[in-house]
């Protein structure tokens, strides 16, 4: 039997699977971070390019550095800093990455329903020379710990190098040119004067969202792969083990 659909591929690198998201929490990412949407539904390449046509952007057209200043009230300042002639091109990209998830969100959907009528099948490749991948079960709440301790180290936990690559490369960017280290540590000594100097306001509003989207992939990740676990396990013994006249009582 040709197999169509796979609801699962566990890679050396990864494990992306297919199963049920709300749409309208898809979209609110990507409204949140354009590219994190897509990174949700597993489309990785396509979420990467977003979050760096985001970053380039945003500093271009010096659009959170626009926001900050409209948030402690001065507008004309905002105004005068921000650069008009990228925001067209921003605008349709940002619109376009929030419709564009909505709707693979939807249609993803359908086809892990499809893929689960057709049997639950799951394309496996644990290791090669570089890299081992295996089903286990994990505790989410340790994965949502390790990346609020540090981003990147939940996504390592559950051994998805995509996340890691991509998620913390952005993170170590933002928080760098942000100065959220130093300002840390200016605010543990007191000394709050260096801290409002030294902070940049461009890349410190990129924070906030790159932060608890993180968290909150590698809880949601790390719940879905001990369901996939659970499934996979049942479906081999129910393959091996169960007679084959069997059938389920109906309640």
């Amino acid at each position: 039997m040709t197999i169509r659909r796979y609801a699962a591929s566990i890679s050396p690198t990864t494990t992306n699977i297919f199963h049920l998201r709300n749409p309208w929490i898809i979209a609110w990412w990507s409204a949140a971070f354009p590219g994190f949407g897509h990174y949700l539904l597993g489309k990785y390449m396509t979420g990467f390019i977003l979050m760096v046509w985001e970053v380039v952007m945003n500093n271009y057209c010096q659009l959170n550095r626009a926001i900050y200043y409209s948030m402690i009230g001065k507008a004309p300042l905002a105004l005068e800093m921000m650069r008009e002639e990228g925001l067209w091109l921003y605008i349709t990209v940002y619109v376009y990455s929030i419709w564009d998830c909505y709707r693979r969100a939807n249609a993803y959907n359908k086809y892990y329903i499809l893929a689960c009528r057709e049997g639950y099948h799951i394309k496996m490749k644990n290791f090669c020379s570089f890299e081992i991948n295996i089903l286990e079960k994990r505790k989410p709440v340790l994965a949502l710990f390790w990346s609020a301790l540090t981003p990147g180290l939940g996504h390592i936990y559950l051994n998805r190098l995509p996340s890691i690559i991509f998620g913390l490369v952005l993170w170590i960017y933002a928080a760098y040119y942000a100065k959220l280290y130093p300002c840390i540590l200016y605010t543990a000594g007191g000394w709050f004067g260096k801290v409002h100097a030294g902070a940049d306001p461009q890349y410190f509003l990129y924070l906030p969202s790159l932060y608890v989207f993180i968290i909150y992939d590698s809880y949601v990740n790390t719940v879905e792969y001990n369901k996939l676990m659970d499934k996979e396990q049942a479906l081999f013994l129910e393959r091996d083990y169960q007679n084959q006249g069997f059938r389920m009582p109906q309640q």
